[in-house]
């Protein structure tokens, strides 16, 4: 990157973020739920301490708008999560099929 000031190049550090994986077998739980005329089923997947590790979303809607839609949205949720953005920052964030699937995975 140039130094506009001095015409001179500088690096900028930046550390790589730190994905947290899952243990490859981990308890889940899955629930139905209609949000915007659709049935959804999510799968909820928690660290060993509760926190949220992951969630997928079905529609059952094979190779739809709908259903790429879901599984987009859900993929990137668990990749976030997995770098340790909390729930609360995503849910904020977000709204749809995807945010009521979060609030269910971690209501009590």
């Amino acid at each position: 990157m140039a130094d506009h000031s001095t015409g001179k190049q500088r690096t900028l550090a930046c550390s790589a973020p730190v994905r947290r994986y899952q243990l490859n077998r981990r308890a889940s739980v899955a629930f139905n739920f209609d949000c915007e005329g659709h049935r959804y089923r999510a799968t909820a997947s928690h660290y060993p301490d509760g926190r949220l590790a992951e969630i997928f979303l079905d529609t059952g809607k094979i190779n739809t708008p709908l259903q790429q839609h879901a599984e987009t949205s859900a993929i990137l949720v668990s990749l976030l999560l997995q770098h340790g953005v909390e729930v609360d920052a995503i849910r904020h964030s977000i709204s749809g099929p995807i945010a009521v699937a979060l609030d269910l995975a971690v209501r009590p």
